[in-house]
Parts: structure tokens; sequence; C-alpha cells
């Protein structure tokens, strides 16, 4: 089990960048660092509130709510809020949650490597190629990207679940493979999708047998089931939102040069960067390619080693094209591709594919040498060393300011609903307010997903919540729903419904649509299927 060490190793080398950032109380200064306070924050209430799955924040945008998390991935805001509820603050949430992501992918990427290439040295270079693929540092510490770090770490996941599976198609490995998907599609929008077809292509080009081919893309559909509760809304409901609107050409900002990516930005220049983020690829990382270009070129070349080649270069060639202003007209064309807002997200595939194709150095005697080999890691590793600390410096943070944070933690409004005037600006001098009729609103109760109150309506009486209408808002009064109308001309895009006369108790309540009910019922209904196969797998004569 020597192996086992170097897993202890990778988590080591892995977590010295981040060393500084638990010394220092404070939060490193990222480009969205802030943006995701507030949102831990929400996300954690609407847990208490037991909004599950969690779609709503409803103290964001000035009370009045928002459908974030129906449309904004999952998985670092569920580890950061179990880690607020064990006690950390949000400041530390996040840095742990960030860092977290940072170990998993070097723990994953090594399994992976291990399992596919059976060779202890080529998996540990493979691993730290994509710990220290410069970007990555990038990510954590100058973006602040909170659910993009966590694709680049589920992704080996998937991989490394699909080669288990090629090498036998057992329940575990496929199991493997769909939770890993699943992770994979609820940790990121943009990312998921670039790496789920890499996955795809990745069976197509070393399942080897059609039996392998199909337990693969097999595994990799029960992944998206399980994954249906989110990507379903996610993509059905976007008709609702300014989305496509406000991000129509914000991709035009984002198109470095062509040299930056290959000139090494090992201090932070800024003539090396496009809107403030280094997009090079790496010294060692770019001559990796070109070596690896070489080798393929070679007589002696195994038939593996080629396709793992072909396949890197094929990936390579076509993400490098897509992040060059070339490809604009690619861009105008596809809508679903301006979602990705930032060509440059594509740098998470180079580091991939650099990091897969690193073991073809072997090809060449003098990297066999152990000293080289370990020189050409340590200076990889090194050659990031200015990353390892916040390059933008530091924010003192009022924790309990977002906590009760008033604005919507969005950049570009890609999740104003298309009913409404937009963002709040304001708190409501009231929550709920009398609009028609006599009568009086008793004390307010309010919660992520839910608000009642008692009427004393001496007249039928018509009332309008500050609440900003949504797909799954319901109306009950005395427990009996009636109809809302959120297109009333002073109240736009609130909800508003009619009272009778009486005294009655007012409930709003935020749950499912037919959508959501569906989407949720299919990853119900793919959990208990998997989990009556793992009971009844030998029965079923699987193992």
């Amino acid at each position: 089990m020597r192996f086992i060490r170097y897993y202890f190793l990778i988590i080591f080398i892995s977590f010295l960048p981040f060393v500084g950032i638990f010394l220092n109380a404070d939060l490193p200064h990222t480009h969205d660092g802030l943006v995701h306070l507030p949102r831990i924050g929400a996300y954690f209430k609407a847990l208490g509130d037991l909004q599950i799955p969690v779609r709503w924040a409803g103290d964001l945008n000035y009370g009045y709510g928002m459908p974030i998390f129906n449309f904004m991935y999952h998985v670092p805001y569920l580890i950061s809020s179990f880690l607020v509820f064990i006690g950390f603050g949000l400041v530390s949430a996040f840095k742990i949650t960030l860092v977290f992501s940072f170990l998993l992918s070097g723990i994953f990427m090594f399994g992976f490597s291990l399992s596919f290439f059976k060779d202890l040295k080529k998996a540990f270079l493979a691993t730290l190629f994509y710990q220290f693929f410069p970007f990555r540092l990038v990510e954590i510490l100058v973006r602040g990207s909170f659910g993009e770090v966590y694709a680049y770490a589920f992704f080996p996941l998937v991989l490394w679940g699909l080669t288990l599976t090629f090498k036998k198609p057992s329940y575990i490995n496929i199991l493997i493979t769909s939770l890993g998907t699943a992770f994979l599609i609820i940790s990121h929008n943009a990312l998921s999708l670039v790496f789920f077809m890499i996955s795809m292509l990745f069976v197509l080009f070393f399942a080897g047998k059609l039996k392998n081919c199909v337990f693969g893309f097999v595994s990799l559909f029960i992944g998206l089931l399980l994954a249906s509760f989110y990507w379903m809304p996610a993509i059905f409901e976007h008709k609702y939102t300014y989305g496509d609107l406000f991000m129509k050409n914000l991709y035009l900002l984002y198109f470095p040069p062509i040299q930056n990516f290959f000139i090494p930005n090992l201090f932070y220049d800024t003539k090396l960067q496009n809107q403030g983020i280094p997009v090079q690829f790496g010294l060692f990382h770019t001559l990796i390619l070109i070596g690896a270009i070489f080798v393929f070129f070679k007589k002696n070349i195994s038939k593996i080693d080629k396709k793992i080649i072909s396949f890197s270069i094929f990936i390579f060639v076509v993400s490098f094209f897509i992040m060059l202003p070339i490809s604009k007209f690619v861009w105008e064309r596809l809508s679903l591709l301006r979602q990705f807002q930032f060509p440059w997200r594509l740098l998470a595939v180079s580091g991939f594919v650099m990091s897969f194709i690193s073991v073809s150095i072997f090809y060449f005697s003098f990297f066999k040498k152990n000293i080289v080999y370990f020189l050409l890691l340590f200076l990889t590793i090194i050659s990031t060393a200015y990353y390892w600390h916040p390059v933008l410096g530091w924010d003192k943070i009022d924790e309990s300011y977002y906590w009760s944070y008033p604005l919507t933690s969005t950049g570009f409004g890609e999740t104003d609903l298309i009913w409404s005037k937009g963002a709040a600006d304001e708190y409501p001098a009231h929550r709920v307010d009398l609009i028609d009729g006599k009568g009086e609103i008793g004390k307010i109760s309010k919660k992520s997903n839910l608000l009642t109150f008692p009427v004393s309506a001496k007249t039928p009486i018509k009332v309008v919540a500050h609440i900003q209408y949504f797909p799954g808002w319901r109306a009950y009064v005395d427990g009996r729903s009636v109809p809302i109308q959120f297109q009333y001309a002073i109240y736009r895009g609130e909800i508003v419904f009619q009272i009778p006369k009486g005294q009655h108790d007012i409930r709003l309540s935020f749950g499912e649509s037919k959508l959501r009910f569906i989407a949720d019922s299919l990853t119900i209904m793919t959990v208990i299927s998997l989990i009556i196969i793992g009971i009844f797998r030998r029965s079923l004569r699987l193992k």
C-alpha cells in the first residue's frame, strides 16, 4: 500500500499555497469573495427553514427575495453551511470551503491517474501538474471562484469512476461514476457542462469494448438523473430571468491576446492580464504541450499514449480556439456558449489536458532520472509561488452585515425576473400592505420561504406582499389556496391577492413548481433505485 503515502504527500503539498490565509483572520480580497459571504448566509438560513433543495434566498434583494439558488450551484454552499452549523464564521467557512476543494482535486486526480496509468511516478506527475497549473491558484486566490473550484475537484472523480468501470463494470464503480457526475453538475453551471462533454469523449476514446462504452454512458446518465433537481429548473426556468439579455455581449470583454496565454506571468503583471485575470498556461505546462506534440510523431510511441495525446490535443485545440477572438462568430451563434460569460474559463480544460499528457515526458530518457523528475516537479510547484498569497490584499469583514445583506449579490442581474422592475433599492416600509378595502394586518412572521400573518377584514380586501413572485409561491387563506396576481400595475412583480371579509390566518409559502416537482421526483426515484439495487445486488448477480 505504498501509494497511500502519496495521497498524504499530495494533500500536504496542495495545502502549502494556503497556509498564509489561515494565519490571518481577515478575508482574502478576491473578485468574487464578497458576493459569496451573503450567499453562504442566505443558503444556511434557507436550510434552517427546511428548504430542501434550497432555491429561494428570502432576505436578499431588500427582503423581496430572489431565486438565486434555483440557478446557482449547490456544492460549495452545502459545505460552507455545514461549517457554519458546527461553529465557523462566514469568513472561515469561505476559506475552508475553497481550500477543501483543492485538496479534494488532488486526491481524486491522483486516484484517477494511478488507476489509468498504473504507475506511481506518472500519477504523481499528472496530479501535481493538475494542482499547480497556474490558473488553479488564480481561481482561488485572485478570483475567489466558489463553484468552479469544485468542478475541478469532481471531474477527476468522474474519470476515476469511468476508468474503474472499464476495468470492472461493477455496481460500486458505476455508483462512483454516477455520484461524481452528480456532484460535478451541481458544482458549477458552465464548467460542469464542458467537463461532462469531455467525460463522454473519454468514454469513446478509452472504453475499449462496446460493453464498457455502454456502462460508461449509463453511469453518466445516472449522474444526470441524480442531479435533475438542479439542472432541469436551471435550464427550463432560465426563461423567467433577464440572464440572456444582461450577459448577451459580456463575453466580448474577455478574449485575451493570444500571447498572454504563453508568456509566463510569474508576478501578476497587469500587461499579461485580461480584466484583472492572469491567463497564462504556465512555463512548464507549455513545454509539456510542445513535448507531447513532438512525442506524438515518434516511431516508438505506444498505441495508448498516442490515443492519450490525440484525445488531449483535440480537446486543447477546440477549447483554445474558443478562448480566442477569432471564435467570436461561434459565440454570436450559440446562445448557450454565452452563459460561460468569460472565454478564458476554458483554461480549466487546458489545465486538465496539459496534466494528462505530462506523462509523455518519459519518452525522453533525460526525465527518467529521478533527480530531473523531482526537479521538474519542484520548479512547476515553485513557479506558482507568487500566487500563494492574496495578491489583491485583505478585507476586514463585519460578518453581521453579510448575515443581513440587503443587495442581490449578483453582478450582472442574471437572476432578475422578467416581470419585476429589477433589483430593489430599499426595504419596504411594511412587508405587507393593504391596497384596497378596509381591514387590519396583524403581526407578520417571516422566514426565507414563508410569510404568515393574521388579518381582520371589515370588507373584502386586497393586499400586496412585498416579495418578488416566482413560480412556486402560493397564497393561502385559512389553509385554502387563493389566486395570486404578480402583474399589478403599481406593484410590478410582487405578490398581490384578495382576502374575503372576516378574521383570517394568511400564509404565503414557497414550494416547487410542476417542473421542479418532476425534477425532484427524478432525483428521488434515482436515489431509491440505486439503494434498492445496492441492497439486492447479490441476488441480482451484480458485484
